[in-house]
């Protein structure tokens, strides 16, 4: 049975593996792009009191019917996804992030953090990276690629072979700014800490507004104060409150997944865990714009 196995991961990563030879090849320019329908949906008049915050990593939404039905549920008016494919054979070549907006009713944005090698069909790349969807239209998308990188560790990976890079997704929608991110999962602590201090460095050079950062930090326990101190630094508070006992993704007790605010009123926040449909589960968190913390 193990010898099965064995041969089976084999015969995989060497389909994977031809993908180099066969497969599109994008530039990360082109991986890292913006693609979507920002402004498919019309604004409205009415201001922005109150806003449902969702960020799940979908794990490349494979399970498309059931994570539909679950961000159907939720209503949230933005949400954030890590992990969401586009043309990638093992999601059924969908287009993951258009799909759910288009039937959530919602505008979308994403970048590609990663073309996925061997997973693509005929001409068209397949790549898996971030989205952001909202019922509001989407101004100033643009893919923040990390400095520091594991880029090797995913170039040599005979099982999961990839060009790109790590980045966050960044825009602005319903009068907040959001940064959506996706950390290392690989490497020293260092590597992470040095990929939110992006975020954090660049943020701290806008103008002050409304922001949250959400996403897959991918930290490890003894990461989290130092993490909370950094956010901390730059004005952001932990939107779903202590941490403690918190578990978002099934392969860890501690949390892994944040969604950070700052300058908006908190209201309440929850991880909801669903099953059989990510290894993560999604958080959500309703944001009051009519009470800023300030």
């Amino acid at each position: 049975m193990i010898r099965v196995a064995v041969l089976a991961t084999s015969m995989f990563a060497l389909f994977r593996l031809t993908g180099y030879l066969a497969g599109p090849v994008l530039t990360g320019d082109q991986i890292h792009a913006i693609a979507g329908e920002p402004a498919r949906l019309a604004a409205t008049d009415a201001p922005v009191s109150r806003l449902t915050v969702v960020t799940w990593n979908i794990e490349q939404g494979s399970r498309f019917d059931g994570i539909l039905a679950v961000l159907r549920d939720q209503d949230a008016d933005v949400i954030l996804l890590q992990e969401a494919d586009r043309f990638c054979r093992r999601s059924g070549y969908r287009d993951v992030p258009r799909e759910l907006a288009h039937a959530l009713d919602m505008n979308w944005v994403s970048a590609g953090e990663f073309q996925e090698i061997g997973e693509s069909r005929g001409n068209v790349p397949a790549t898996t990276g971030q989205a952001i969807l909202s019922k509001y239209p989407i101004e100033h998308a643009e893919a923040i690629v990390f400095v520091r990188q594991s880029a090797m560790r995913w170039r040599i990976n005979p099982v999961q072979p990839r060009r790109g890079a790590r980045m966050a997704l960044h825009a602005q929608t319903a009068g907040i700014t959001v940064y959506n991110v996706h950390l290392e999962s690989s490497g020293a602590d260092a590597v992470r800490d040095a990929q939110i201090k992006d975020v954090l460095g660049r943020d701290a050079w806008a103008p002050r507004s409304s922001t949250v950062i959400g996403g897959d930090f991918n930290n490890p326990a003894r990461a989290i104060p130092p993490l909370m101190a950094a956010v901390s630094a730059h004005g952001f508070l932990d939107a779903l409150g202590p941490a403690d006992s918190r578990q978002t993704s099934i392969r860890h007790r501690h949390p892994i997944d944040w969604l950070f605010a700052r300058d908006i009123g908190l209201t309440r926040g929850r991880v909801q865990r669903v099953e059989r449909l990510s290894d993560h589960f999604p958080l959500t968190a309703t944001l009051d714009l009519s009470h800023e913390e300030r």
